[in-house]
């Protein structure tokens, strides 16, 4: 008989709804029962595509005898992490500080308040791999429990009053953004790319602040390290070469060997950085990675009404990777001998398998293009179009295997980052398909995911949409809707941005603690706010959201937004002092409040030939300083002077024209791509030169 999960709209949660454990998902009704029954909470937090998660899964929640033991003497709560990411970083936390490590599945157990007192991950059902067994330990705990029951309210105490978070007293610096950029050079692998040992992972918003350094200082150390790592990463075997997007991470330091997962948010901060790549050098690779990795969530992850579904599964069959791993049988039988001898040169496959004593395959490009043209007696260009034939064959013949699981489940934030990507790469490639596909998910996600109160819900499932929003559903939501009225001049889209900014200053910023709380700060269901200011895979909606504040000033001219943002970088994390490398959206913060942006005014009378000349001056250059407003109808002027009252004082002209100011004081105005290019490039030359 299912369990309660079984109502639930997490697949997450569902995958465990006919586990013999009598599961409730997070809700009072399973915190009031352990106090009437007297017993701790057992938390189990994983998402689905995690293939750990899967194990413990079936090693122990789908076990009788594990459930015996939960059913009797606990109270047992899963959690998806994608739906509740506050529960998530909290708990997490408290792993991280109790055994030094973290990673999913999370074990939880705490009191029936949700103070924690164990923490760890994976845990097998019987003790190995130098872990203690599942059963073992509930069996201890709840004599603990039993019997030494102070003692463990007491250490859950000190835990939770360690966690919870003080006021900051640490200041900026100018020297932070510097200091953090040579942590990264320092850390950069020369060799393969990335940054550290393995395993390694793409962390995108320290490439991304790589690239806003290198615009800030024109030091080409910085490109290199960037461009370095995004080469190697789409070499290597983290990048899908048959079907396209990227895995969540590589296990060895050559990016050769994944796991396997993927996730929606990774493929939008590295669809936006290679496109930002792509911006500064002009590379096509980088444009063809972009095409590439949207092609792939247009195909896979994107949903009927437009918006974009989470993460595929790791696993496939039951077997990790089990989708995207080759045997030699196959590929002999699929390829004729002369494709076969190209795979295995050009892509590493080998008759006895390279992927950890599995006796498969994962490919991953061995050599530029141009070695491997010249090993076959052909032109890059031909062994290119040879290699797309051959990929073609193996993607027919990987149709028809089991797909991995498909996770439906709709998020707002991760969705917001996809906003940013399609903006960028329709900007960056001039693909208009892109900014039509970036508005349909707009406009869903508005419709669906916000009350009409205004009021953003997280995470919806089938349509039906659930759990208030939290700090990086507003501020990756609003960062969307600044990329969209950038690339469109649509008023809406920045009516949704301001509208977007002030909810997420009301909602999450605490006066109490000087900082942006995860969850909205008179709804938090934790025994402590949470604050999470450093980056993780994807950016802090901490240090997001004072880059929006700048941005909104920018393009307003209203002063709240700059006092905002001046006030959410007056009071900083202790830690990033320490290790600013861990900070790079809060470092992109400060340096655009420390430096003055450029403010572009484009106008025109009507969207003609030069008006879009003019636009595209701007959708193709890397300007990170840089915000735009713009209009190219009398109503959209209107609108425009309404939501910005810095502009008022301008005039519909009669032709094409744009403005270049700073700090709202404007040049002389121009009317060609050609002086609109040598205009912001000027200015950049000079910025730098005062740097």
């Amino acid at each position: 008989m299912p369990n309660r999960l079984a109502q639930e709209r997490s697949p997450y949660l569902r995958q465990h709804a006919t586990n013999p454990v009598d599961w409730y998902p997070w809700c009072a009704e399973a915190f009031e029962r352990a106090r009437q029954e007297d017993k701790p909470i057992f938390l189990s937090i994983g998402y689905s595509a995690c293939h750990w998660c899967h194990v413990m899964e079936r090693e122990s929640f789908a076990d009788l005898e594990v459930a015996q033991v939960l059913n009797r003497a606990y109270i047992s709560i899963k959690v998806d992490r994608e739906e509740r990411p506050d529960i998530d970083a909290f708990y997490m936390r408290v792993c991280q500080a109790l055994t030094g490590h973290g990673g999913w599945p999370l074990t939880i157990i705490m009191t029936p308040d949700k103070q924690p007192f164990f923490a760890a991950t994976y845990l097998p059902k019987r003790a190995r791999f130098g872990r203690p067994g599942l059963v073992e330990l509930l069996e201890h705990v709840a004599h603990l429990w039993q019997t030494r029951r102070q003692e463990l309210l007491e250490y859950a105490a000190q835990i939770t009053a360690a966690l919870a978070p003080s006021k900051s007293n640490a200041q900026s610096s100018p020297e932070l953004a510097e200091r953090a950029t040579q942590e990264l050079l320092q850390q950069w692998d020369r060799q393969h790319g990335g940054f550290g040992a393995a395993p390694k992972f793409p962390m995108a918003p320290q490439l991304l602040f790589l690239l806003f350094r290198f615009f800030q200082t024109g030091n080409p150390e910085l490109l290199e390290a960037c461009e370095h790592t995004l080469h190697a990463m789409r070499m290597g075997g983290i990048w899908d070469h048959v079907g396209f997007g990227f895995h969540r991470y590589a296990t060895d330091e050559r990016w050769r060997f994944p796991h396997f997962e993927k996730m929606l948010s990774d493929q939008a901060l590295l669809a936006l950085t290679y496109a930002e790549a792509y911006r500064i050098t002009g590379r096509e690779l980088w444009a063809q990675t972009v095409r590439e990795i949207l092609h792939y969530t247009d195909e896979r992850l994107r949903a009927p009404y437009g918006a974009y579904y989470s993460a595929e599964d790791a696993d496939s069959a039951g077997t990790e990777g089990a989708y995207y791993l080759w045997h030699d049988a196959e590929l002999r039988q699929i390829l004729t001998p002369e494709q076969y001898e190209f795979l295995c040169f050009a892509f590493g496959a080998e008759p006895q398998g390279n992927f950890a004593d599995t006796g498969a395959n994962v490919l991953f490009q061995t050599a530029p293009w141009d070695s491997i043209a010249e090993r076959f007696g052909m032109s890059p260009p031909q062994a290119q179009q040879y290699w797309e034939r051959i990929r073609q064959r193996l993607l027919q013949y990987r149709l028809r295997r089991i797909p991995p699981l498909r996770d439906e489940k709709v998020l707002t934030d991760w969705n917001g980052l996809m906003l940013v990507a399609l903006c960028t790469a329709g900007d960056a490639l001039q693909a208009a398909e892109y900014h039509a596909r970036a508005r349909q998910a707009a406009d869903w996600l508005l419709r669906v995911h916000r009350t009409p109160e205004g009021e953003l819900l997280h995470s919806s499932f089938e349509g039906e949409p659930s759990i208030p929003g939290l700090l990086d559903d507003y501020a990756y939501l609003c960062w969307g809707m600044l990329a969209l009225y950038r690339s469109t001049f649509e008023p809406r889209w920045l009516e949704a941005a301001l509208s977007l900014g002030r909810a997420l200053r009301e909602r999450f910023w605490s006066p109490e603690l000087a900082a942006f709380t995860l969850a909205p700060i008179h709804a938090n269901e934790l025994p402590t706010a949470v604050i999470e200011s450093a980056d993780g895979a994807t950016p802090s909606g901490a240090g997001l959201a004072p880059v929006l504040f700048v941005q909104l000033y920018e393009l307003t001219g209203q002063q709240h937004w700059i006092a905002w943002a001046e006030e959410a970088l007056a009071a900083l994390p202790d830690a990033l002092e320490r290790v600013p490398m861990a900070f790079p959206t809060l470092l992109m913060a400060l340096e655009r409040v420390r430096t003055p942006g450029t403010q572009l005014l484009l106008l025109s009378p009507q969207p003609d030939a030069q008006w879009e000349s003019l636009r595209s001056v701007l959708q193709q250059a890397y300007l990170p300083d840089t915000t735009a407003a713009g209009a190219s109808t009398v109503a959209d002027w209107h609108a425009l002077q309404e939501l910005a009252p810095i502009w008022r004082f301008y005039s519909l002209p009669e032709r094409a024209t744009a403005y270049v100011c700073t700090q709202f004081a404007c040049q002389e105005p121009v009317h060609t791509a050609e002086e609109l290019r040598r205009l912001l490039l000027d200015k950049r030359a000079l910025d730098r030169k005062g740097r």
